[in-house]
């Protein structure tokens, strides 16, 4: 038996005031707008007449390893330059997988990430299992899994 389970999460729209981010993060609201200033880090540009600070999900993660990096011991500037560099990385595998994610299906009580079309032809599926902390790949006819 196989249903599926759709993708549901649209991280574009997570939006934190600089006091939540401050929380998550554990960095400081002045050190938050200082590396604004510095342009190491932005807030949303806002239409509205609110003066609060908004950041989105994707300033939480330069956040994050701008920290993370300055807690292995990194300056600033060398932090943001390497998180910069890690940036790229994630945007190839956030841009990859908003295109390869196609849900979660449930196949014979197991659930697996259904990563798309394996060949051309779209014949076959790609499905990821992640079980007993161990990672592996299956191949499976379209023919088998598709909806009754």
């Amino acid at each position: 038996m196989r249903y599926r389970i759709p993708n549901l999460v649209n991280f574009d729209q997570f939006v934190f005031r600089i006091g939540e981010l401050s929380r998550m993060t554990g960095v400081s609201s002045r050190q938050l707008r200082y590396w604004e200033q510095r342009d190491y880090i932005s807030a949303i540009t806002r239409d509205d007449q609110n003066k609060a600070r908004v950041y989105d999900f994707h300033t939480f993660i330069q956040v994050s390893i701008i920290k993370k990096l300055l807690d292995e011991g990194y300056r600033l500037p060398a932090a943001v330059e390497k998180m910069r560099s890690i940036e790229k990385e994630i945007s190839l595998s956030r841009k990859f997988f908003q295109v390869a994610f196609d849900g979660v299906d449930v196949i014979d009580g197991k659930m697996y990430l259904n990563l798309g079309y394996f060949d051309k032809a779209k014949t076959q599926i790609l499905y990821g299992l992640y079980e007993d902390g161990q990672v592996s790949y299956e191949i499976r006819p379209v023919s088998e899994v598709q909806d009754n």
